[in-house]
């Protein structure tokens, strides 16, 4: 950087935040900044640390103080400089992070549980939480560069930079470590804390178990070995008050946990266990249990654990599977009253778990999932449940469960829910079931609620509108409403809306104002003779069922329509019988549902009902499923949203065309598209101009014309997904220059494909394609990724043309042969057998396999495995998933150190030791997965 450009970067850092008010200060502190800044060697690292740490005490003392330390050019100097400004509580935090590699991903809500169980957070200030204090703390650490902010995965996480962390290595050596196989020091005889980073734990064993002083134990990574013995050492350090598993080779905790009689932090999410001892309940100092989705059960004094704070069950989230049995109950949850967070729970009367159990826990926090409602009879114990004094409650999910479909009011939910109310600073909200058609008196007061971000409305079936109470919906982000059969409209969103779905809610209609008299054109724009065709051609074993669903509740969205409009039934009930057949013939399907199609389509644009759907200008997400919208209405919903970056339309039946350029130029921040089951749309419009797109997945659009479907799509698109489609023999005739994964499934195509111009592809999946012979242009391809499944007509000498770099899938030994007989061809780091159906299956002795590492077979019919197996010099890892003819192993390289078997089950009694017929060919095997 120029002089100049440096000292204006270092300035904005140093005068960031609140404003200096008084002249002649702010022109002292100008003059210094000037010096300090000719100090820093033009080191933008530097210029930004020294900056945010003078920014928080603009006085000249502290200003000047800066100026009497040595040369800040280092910038290593400079990060220590703004270390030793640091709060002692917020130092020891900070070094504590050294244990995580560099370029780790941060999360904060577990850091500070870190930092809670080891005892760093001051908890003194009476006026907040203890994990709110240790948040505070990142956070300053975050406005002073320690940290950066990134997104990953939909959430934010961060990240150290390089020489911030060598500075935290530096200053934390005598009390953690990070033990890593590159690493040849030995473990300081003075370490607390330590993280494991290694392929095997055995050779590091002793070293391990003669800290006297150790606290801490976290494994970054799996372990390739069997750790049990390990394990069992590490058990008898009393003093240890964290230990974080990655990898486990049992599936149950070892009764010898309660040794750990100090320990406050255990966390197991990525280990096989699956079962938890009764001993653990001894270790009365435990405030935080993480434990995975395996787990089914917990012990029944689980409740002794009277100083537990944090209880996660890790894994998806109940609302995904409303019937999931396998959610694990609380034993005796009311007599945990120190419990403030909870993830993945639920309580359930029908188990014997009474909602009154929750009656004294008001520090109870994070997520609760109150389900099986139907079973509460009466109110008092709604009532004493005092869900309202848990103040520390984020999220709460009250669900009635039924594995019916009655559509019927009920009374008694409205008493039930007016008990239930929740605390005033809830940030989300679930309701599911709910069966009356009146909201309660808590939900209509205009202040109540303060903090709500996410309202879901899930199966609500008496619903008709959403509550009228705006102020409800004041800092609402995230809307979702789904499976609502009476909702009918909708009221004006809330302007800080960022998330919008709406799934199968048929009687929500939204038409523009000027499109009632297109009803007369909608029969010339619907070729139903094609749409038959496509869905016929398309529609093979696995598209049938999926087929025969989307008629039925297309039929009842048509009944509910007509019973709304109180129009004649009798003309529709003769398809009745269609969608009801034991056996569904596809055509006459078909032709049932574009007959109700088009009196749905009669109905809509005939009696001019619905209005526009106009979102507010800030939705980053929109979710349309299983409602109405038409062309018009849709680009009257899209126009302005220049936020908006994903948006899924499925099974809108109503969609004919996406808009036209002149709206969609305007999504500068879209980056994902998914479209599914829009039988009649026929048509991308003017998406090409939505130069931001990065992904786009098409399932299920027959009418959809893909001959040339690269000319509609964005020269900026990186991966496209296309299943159940057809695909026209120019379909990628023009380039698409930063194309890297290409995914074509379940499709009727032309005989060849033109690829060889996609200079960006590193990731091709062709898959059940009947008709494919020819792929053109693989030679000038560098392909990292090939999945190749049910191409029966895939030419000979086309497949020999395929060169893989890292990952190769294919369902057929006869495409396999060919790949390995070409000449040249190299075997690539993973080899993925899936699918196949023949008896046995070998592999060319002439390939070449020195760089392949990972072999994995997965839902086969072989009888054996490859005989040759042993010449595989560079395996370390099998995989042996769901092939139930398999009944023992052949001899196996030496090479090879992780074995899983899983679902085989002939195969899993031949590896059982110490008998199994080929338990001496894995006895040496370091990690072993036999399931």
């Amino acid at each position: 950087m120029e002089d100049a450009e440096f000292l204006a970067l270092f300035k904005n850092h140093a005068f960031s935040g609140a404003e200096v008010g008084e002249h002649s200060l702010r022109q002292k502190l100008e003059e210094i900044a000037e010096k300090l800044g000719t100090r820093l060697g033009r080191s933008p690292l530097a210029a930004k640390t020294v900056g945010l740490q003078l920014s928080r005490k603009k006085d000249i003392t502290s200003w000047k103080d800066a100026l009497k330390k040595d040369n800040f050019s280092d910038p290593t100097k400079a990060l220590l400089w703004s270390y030793d400004k640091l709060d002692p509580h917020l130092q020891r935090c900070f070094l504590y992070c050294s244990l995580f590699p560099k370029g780790h991903r941060y999360d904060i809500t577990e850091l500070v549980h870190l930092w809670m169980a080891e005892g760093f957070i001051d908890s003194c200030n009476g006026n907040k939480g203890v994990e709110d204090i240790g948040k505070d703390c990142f956070s300053e650490m975050v406005s002073l560069s320690f940290f950066q902010p990134i997104d990953y995965r939909c959430r934010t996480t961060y990240v150290m930079h390089d020489l911030i962390h060598d500075l935290a290595q530096s200053l934390s050596k005598e009390h953690c470590f990070r033990l890593e196989d590159n690493k040849v020091a030995e473990i300081p005889y003075t370490v607390r804390h330590l993280s494991v980073h290694v392929e095997s734990m055995i050779q590091h064993k002793q070293s391990i178990c003669e800290l006297p002083q150790l606290r801490t134990i976290i494994c970054i990574d799996p372990v390739i070995d069997d750790i049990s013995d390990v394990f069992n050492q590490i058990l008898r350090n009393s003093k240890l008050r964290v230990l974080y598993l990655s990898f486990y080779n049992s599936s149950k905790l070892p009764e010898s946990i309660d040794e750990l009689k100090h320990l406050r932090y255990l966390n197991i999410i990525d280990t096989s266990i699956s079962e938890l001892p009764s001993s653990l309940c001894t270790l009365y100092h435990l405030q935080f249990l993480k434990f995975s989705i395996r787990v089914k059960s917990l012990p029944d004094k689980l409740c002794n654990l009277n100083k537990l704070w944090y209880l996660e069950r890790h894994g998806s989230w109940i609302d995904d599977d409303p019937f999931n049995s396998a959610v694990p109950q609380v034993p005796n949850i009311g007599k945990l009253t120190l419990l403030q967070q909870l993830f993945n729970f639920s309580v359930e009367k029908q188990k014997g778990y009474e909602l009154r159990q929750l009656r004294d826990m008001n520090e109870l926090g994070g997520c609760l999932n109150v389900t099986n409602l139907e079973n509460v009879t009466a109110k008092d114990e709604a009532i004493e449940s005092n869900l309202h004094r848990k103040t520390h409650l984020e999220s709460l999910h009250l669900g009635w469960i039924y594995i019916d479909d009655i559509n019927v009011e009920d009374s008694l939910h409205l008493e039930i829910l007016e008990c239930l109310m929740p605390p005033p600073r809830l940030k989300g909200l679930t309701i599911q079931g709910y069966r009356s058609a009146k909201y309660p008196g808590w939900f209509l007061q205009d202040s109540y609620f303060e903090n709500l971000e996410t309202f879901k409305l899930v199966n609500c079936t008496a619903l008709e509108r959403l509550p009228t109470n705006v102020e409800l919906f004041r800092n609402c982000c995230s809307l979702h409403l789904k499976d609502m059969p009476n909702l009918k409209t909708l009221p004006c969103l809330p302007a800080g809306l960022k998330m919008l779905s709406i799934t199968n809610c048929p009687l929500l209609i939204f038409v523009s104002s000027d499109e009632p008299e297109q009803h007369d054109q909608w029969e010339n724009i619907m070729n139903r003779e094609q749409l038959v065709s496509n869905l016929s051609l398309i529609s093979g074993k696995s598209f049938v069922s999926k087929t025969s669903d989307i008629i039925a509740s297309e039929f009842s969205s048509l009944e509910q329509l007509m019973a709304l409009m109180d129009e004649d039934m009798p003309r529709v009930e003769n398809i009745r019988s269609i969608t009801e057949r034991e056996e569904f013939v596809i055509e006459d399907g078909i032709n049932a549902w574009i007959y109700c199609h088009m009196e749905r389509m009669g109905l809509i644009y005939g009696r001019s009902i619905g209005r526009p759907l106009v979102p507010p200008s800030e939705l980053h997400e929109l979710t349309l499923s299983s409602c109405s919208i038409t062309d018009g209405a849709l680009a009257v919903c899209l126009n302005g949203l220049t936020l908006l970056r994903t948006l899924c339309l499925t099974q809108i039946m109503t969609l004919t065309t996406l808009p036209s350029q002149e709206v969609l130029q305007h999504l500068t921040n879209l980056k994902y598209l998914d479209i599914k089951s829009c039988w009649c749309l026929k048509s991308l419009g003017g998406l090409r101009a939505a130069t931001s797109l990065l992904e786009v997945r098409l399932f299920s659009c027959p009418s959809l014309n893909l001959a040339r479907g690269a000319d509609e799509m964005p020269l900026s698109l990186a991966k496209l997904k296309i299943f159940w489609c057809t695909v026209g023999a120019n379909f990628l005739s023009t380039g698409l220059p930063h194309l890297r994964e290409l995914y074509i499934f379940s499709c009727r195509s032309s005989a060849s494909l033109s690829i060889g111009h996609l200079s960006s592809l590193v990731s091709l999946s062709l898959c059940s394609l009947p008709d494919l012979c020819i792929v053109e242009g693989l030679s000038s391809l560098q392909l990292h990724e090939l999945n190749l499944q049910v191409v029966p007509k895939l030419n000979a000498k086309c497949i020999a043309q395929f060169r893989v770099q890292k990952w190769l899938l294919v369902s057929s030994p006869v495409i396999l042969d060919h790949m390995l007989s070409a000449k040249g061809f190299i075997v690539p780091e993973v080899l993925y057998l899936f699918n196949c159906k023949k008896s046995s299956v070998s592999f060319e002795e002439s390939a070449n396999f020195s760089s392949l590492r990972d072999l994995t077979l997965a839902q086969c019919e072989m009888r054996s495995l490859p005989g040759n197996l042993k010449c595989l010099t560079s395996l370390t890892r099998l995989g042996i998933m769901d092939c139930p003819n398999i009944s023992s192993l052949p001899d196996l390289p030496s090479s090879l150190q992780h074995i899983f078997v899983w679902g085989c089950e002939r195969l899993k009694e031949s590896c059982q030791a110490p008998d199994g017929e080929s338990w001496p060919k894995i006895a040496s095997i370091r990690c072993k997965e036999i399931k």
